[in-house]
């Protein structure tokens, strides 16, 4: 059950002669009875002189049959102590419903208070006499970015709990004895107050390690507790509290109890089996023979940032065997021509995919980042600039050569061993003239062990080899490598050999595709401006020649407009539309970008209208136009017809047949980035077993015939044998320049980028054409050769490539027809 309380304002209203009573708003509370879930909305007054609130309100519920709602009226009575100390740390109370014949029955709520004010710290004096044993150096608050407080305020944290190693499942190893049937395996921790050096906190232990939104309060696992931090010792000293009396009423409960302690310090070294940056100890003040006695238990966070913690070392401790693993300091060739990544730059952060060979060829995603460069922290390398380019004071880093340098990473969301996701650390050396990372990962074996025993935590039997491509390559893999154990197959914590894939870009290359893309914006707003213009020189050629009006194919302009319109339809909505579906964007936050797209379909837009006046004009010229003239068009309009359809058709089934005969494959798909801070490492690793949509071979073909649009208009030259000037030298060779141009952009594209970023495209977009060394050839020859014949068509007569004898046939039919219109005109006459 959840309760949520607040004040409305500063001010406070008054009611009657009890000057005592306050008007609050409360939230909400939420809980769950018998016949479901309920969620209240309560009103009343909080009485100052006693603290106690009171507080009624309603819900709706279901009734006992299920049929229909019902009005469900409730009281909420709560008690706050009056004491502003430890001892005053929990809120009773009661929910009740008001109706006396309602067959809900009493809830008791027990609580932990958020701190009153005017807090009393009382055992401080006592949490300094005993404050645990000295484990090593430790950072003082000084070296502690925001101190103390900063570290714990906001949220909880979990830490996991490690017994010693004679522990096993003896109940003495437990805080609370035979009370509870499991030994706890993780420790949450909750910062009520913190003022400074001081800090009074809620601890919960349970033997489950996920987070959540809500902090578990369960009283028989609950402690109250409350600290300094010695200033002389460096760590935080303690005092915890038991919840006691609550067995026959939560009413009852109270604070007592306290001969627990507590400490917590921050490690100034860490290393690969001890990567947690607050570590601490928990143990018992009474004799051995006391009932409530427990051995020390130490703890280590689970979840708490190292950047925090600046000064931090590291200190590499399985050197030996990665020198035996990796033969690390040995020399090797370096590869000529290649350059890879830096150690101190963002470049050695990736997403990878992981196949696990012993499961099924089973893939799963996981991030790998390095935590030390050297004895540095990565993330300050960085902050401090040189991860990102900028120049300054080089950093002295552990190295062991030139080339070599000792780094340390995190692998998330993978451990073998494990059902649920953990975190591997390894530690190795990576080398820059080769681009091979080489390290010993070790892995937690917590996660399937409820209680974690001193010495037994860690397994570093993981041998991690990791090939980095050049940073200049084209490839669409960035990196390669393999992650197998060392240990025999009879080993209960063996696993099998996992190949490493990862297709993340490197940072040079997500620079350079931010250019590339607000390029290719640029260059299609400037094609689609192109072709109005163009449009608009057709418009007045025709206006100037009348005459040629019904020798435009039809084919044609319906052809070019479809062109325009089929992509204004699919982003119809998008164009009128206020929000816009962000994951179709690059960046989920560039409205820059988003508004220059919105400007590409304007001016698209203009360019349909234009292709449809084009249109309805020569459509019009051929209804008004002489009757026989008008019918030799028709002709050869048809026959035209009769040669694009069929052809069309075929090409279309040719595109089908291709698909449905092309072999499924399985593909590593990576999702687009979110945002402008995950450019450079995609998310959304997904996998499939299956073909290309035929949808997307359909509108590569549609991009095929526009880029032949021009053959309609050759064919109808030919079938009339018309020697006029219907198109603007302008439209037709304008239009076939905007057409190829998108293929002579790829072929300079395929050749300075790989094909890793293809969904990206914008300006010759590889789904809306065919896009490939080889059709961009034939595509661009193609281009060049329609243009030329309307060239020819126009200058010497629609049939001017064909054989002569065929072209004196026409000539002679033409003679023929002349000479029955002139009989026919000197019949009418007589």
């Amino acid at each position: 059950m959840t309760l949520q309380i607040s004040k409305t304002s500063a001010s406070s209203s008054y009611y009657g002669g009890d000057f005592g009573q306050k008007k609050l708003q409360v939230m909400q509370i939420d809980g769950r009875s018998s016949w479901g879930g309920a969620s209240f909305d309560f009103y009343g007054f909080w009485s100052e002189s006693t603290g106690q609130v009171c507080m009624v309100g309603s819900t709706q519920v279901l009734s006992v049959e299920g049929t229909r709602l019902k009005i469900f009226d409730a009281r909420l009575m709560l008690n706050y102590s009056k004491e502003s100390n430890i001892y005053g740390s929990l809120v009773k109370g009661v929910l009740e419903s008001v109706d006396s014949l309602s067959e809900f029955k009493t809830v008791l709520i027990l609580g932990a208070r958020n701190t009153p004010l005017n807090y009393e710290y009382k055992l401080l004096e006592q949490s300094k006499l005993d404050c645990g044993v000295n484990g090593g150096e430790s950072l003082s608050l000084e070296n502690v970015l925001g101190g103390m407080c900063k570290v714990f305020e906001g949220r909880s944290h979990v830490f996991g709990l490690m017994y010693r190693n004679d522990c096993g499942v003896d109940h003495s190893c437990s805080p609370f004895g035979s009370d509870v049937e499991y030994t706890p395996g993780f420790m949450s921790m909750l910062s009520f107050l913190c003022d400074g050096e001081k800090m009074r906190m809620l601890l919960s232990f349970s033997n489950m390690s996920g987070y959540s939104s809500l902090f578990p309060f369960d009283p028989r696992t609950s402690l109250v507790a409350e600290g300094s931090w010695d200033v002389e010792r460096n760590r935080f000293c303690g005092v915890a509290c038991r919840i006691l009396n609550f067995s026959d009423s939560l009413s009852n409960a109270v604070v007592d109890d306290c001969s627990l302690r507590l400490s917590l310090r921050f490690p100034a070294i860490l290393s690969i089996k001890s990567m947690a940056p607050v570590v601490g100890e928990l143990w018992s003040a009474q004799a051995e023979s006391d009932p409530s006695y427990f051995r020390r238990i130490e703890f280590s966070s689970l979840n708490d940032q190292l950047w925090r913690f600046p000064s931090l070392r590291y200190e590499y401790t399985e050197s030996e065997r990665v020198g035996k693993l990796c033969g690390a300091g040995k020399s090797r060739p370096k590869r000529k021509g290649n350059h890879y990544p830096d150690a101190q730059t963002s470049d050695m952060r990736f997403v990878m995919s992981v196949k696990y060979s012993g499961e099924g060829n089973v893939l799963r995603t996981a991030r790998a980042s390095p935590y030390f460069v050297g004895d540095r922290l990565y993330r300050d390398l960085l902050v401090r600039g040189q991860g990102v380019g900028l120049t300054g004071i080089p950093m002295n880093v552990n190295s062991v050569t030139k080339s070599f340098t000792n780094i340390t990473y995190r692998i998330r969301s993978l451990n073998p061993n494990s059902e649920s996701r953990g975190d591997i650390y390894a530690e190795g050396t990576y080398d820059r003239d080769t681009g091979e990372l080489c390290m010993v990962g070790c892995q937690s074996v917590r996660l399937k062990n409820t209680v974690a025993i001193q010495n037994e935590t860690v397994d570093c039997s993981l041998a991690i080899k990791i090939n980095f491509s050049p940073i200049d390559s084209r490839s669409d893999d960035r990196l390669k490598g393999t992650i197998k154990s060392t240990r025999e197959k009879t080993d209960p914590l063996y696993v099998g050999r996992m190949e490493v894939l990862s297709r993340s870009i490197y940072v040079h290359q997500a620079k350079e595709s931010v250019w590339r893309m607000d390029l290719e914006v640029a260059m299609v707003l400037v094609s689609n401006t192109l072709s109005c213009l163009f449009l608009g020189m057709q418009l007045y050629h025709m206006k100037q020649h009348q005459e040629a009006l019904p020798f435009i194919s039809v084919a044609m302009l319906i052809l070019i407009t479809l062109g325009h319109m089929i992509p204004l339809l699919l982003n119809f909505e998008e164009l009128f539309k206020g929000s816009h579906n962000q994951r179709n964007l690059f960046f989920e936050n560039d409205r820059w970008l988003e508004a220059k797209e919105i400007v590409v379909r304007i001016v698209t837009l203009i360019a349909f209208l234009l292709e449809c006046r084009l249109l309805q004009l020569a459509w019009t010229a051929r209804k008004t136009g002489d009757h026989h003239h008008r019918e030799d068009v028709w002709k050869a309009e048809k026959k035209v017809s009769y040669v694009c359809l069929p052809l069309y058709i075929t090409g279309g089934l040719i595109a089908w047949l291709v698909n449905r005969n092309r072999t499924p494959k399985r593909i590593v798909y990576i999702g687009k980035p979110q945002a402008r801070n995950l450019l450079y490492r995609p998310v959304n690793l997904k996998r499939s077993f299956q073909r290309p949509p035929l949808w997307k071979d359909l509108k590569s073909y549609g991009g095929l015939m526009l880029d032949a649009f021009l053959l309609p208009q050759i064919l109808f030259n030919g079938f009339s044998n018309s020697d006029l000037k219907p198109l603007a030298a302008l439209f037709y060779v304008g239009n076939s320049f905007v057409r190829l141009l998108p293929h002579a952009y790829d072929l300079y594209r395929s050749h300075s980028y790989g094909k890793i970023l293809d969904w990206s495209f914008i300006y010759a977009n590889h789904k809306m054409d065919y896009y490939s060394t080889a059709w961009d050839i034939i595509i661009l020859c193609i281009g060049f050769l329609f243009a030329f014949l309307i060239f020819l068509q126009q200058r010497f007569g629609g049939r001017c490539f064909i054989p002569k004898r065929f072209r004196e046939y026409v000539g002679y039919e033409k003679v023929v027809e002349l000479q029955q219109a002139g009989e026919q005109h000197n019949t009418n006459d007589s």
